[in-house]
């Protein structure tokens, strides 16, 4: 399926084009600048990733735009890291940004990692484990650690393979990995006051003047939550959880 970076400008990219930073990266989902104080502006697209042109939070290809989409992610980062935050668990969110679409975080050095926890077997786990385990098993807040790598489609990496590599110490393997189950059951707990059930969710994390946080984003993009049977798009969580 042709993808929005191949079609003539939307509105959105053309508000994109205003932002007077400096550009960083060009991502899939969301653009990234550099003020100049030294932070960082996120802008969400609404462009949406997708596999057979099913859309797939997971998946590392853009198959098109769903219009909305993009402040839909911009708000539920906002809701959840504001919960986070107030929980204790520190992130590089700042604030709302100064025009559409747009978030204001401190600057971090990523990991280049994605950290996802899963509360049920789903997607991926379900194709590499399918032979031991049923889609929609519960799993014990279970913990995987994947490189952000897209030619080699995201690998999934052992906790021993990533401290051999240098690539994190053990220490943070296990901040990483603490953290990431207690903001999970905080998440978790949170949707389930709404009526809502998480199966899984990714986090990244990065150095922030030397300590270890959350970074990104945490929104429909980085999580599959259900309701009544059924996985919500990004919009459809916005509006079950915001309004």
């Amino acid at each position: 399926m042709e993808t929005s970076y191949n079609r003539e400008k939307t509105g959105q990219e053309k508000n994109s084009c205003k932002i007077r930073s400096e550009k960083l990266y060009t991502g899939k989902t969301k653009d990234v600048f550099l003020e100049n104080d030294g932070n960082i502006l996120l802008y969400f697209k609404d462009a949406v990733t997708g596999t057979e042109g099913k859309i797939d939070s997971g998946a590392n290809e853009v198959i098109g735009e769903v219009k909305g989409k993009g402040i839909a992610s911009l708000r539920l980062t906002i809701y959840f890291f504001d919960l986070l935050q107030k929980a204790g668990i520190p992130t590089h969110f700042i604030s709302a940004g100064p025009i559409e679409n747009t978030i204001l975080v401190e600057y971090a050095h990523s990991f280049d990692l994605e950290v996802i926890c899963r509360e049920k077997a789903w997607g991926s786990f379900i194709r590499r484990y399918g032979k031991y385990v049923k889609k929609g098993a519960p799993l014990p807040s279970l913990v995987e650690f994947t490189l952000k790598d897209d030619e080699r489609s995201d690998p999934l990496i052992t906790e021993d393979a990533l401290a051999a590599l240098n690539i994190i110490t053990e220490e943070t393997i296990k901040y990483m990995k603490d953290t990431t189950q207690k903001a999970t059951t905080i998440i978790k707990d949170n949707l389930a006051l709404h009526g809502l059930e998480l199966i899984d969710i990714k986090y990244e994390f990065g150095k922030v003047k030397g300590k270890t946080v959350i970074i990104d984003e945490i929104s429909g993009d980085s999580m599959r939550v259900m309701r009544d049977g059924k996985i919500l798009l990004q919009k459809e969580l916005a509006r079950a959880l915001l309004t």
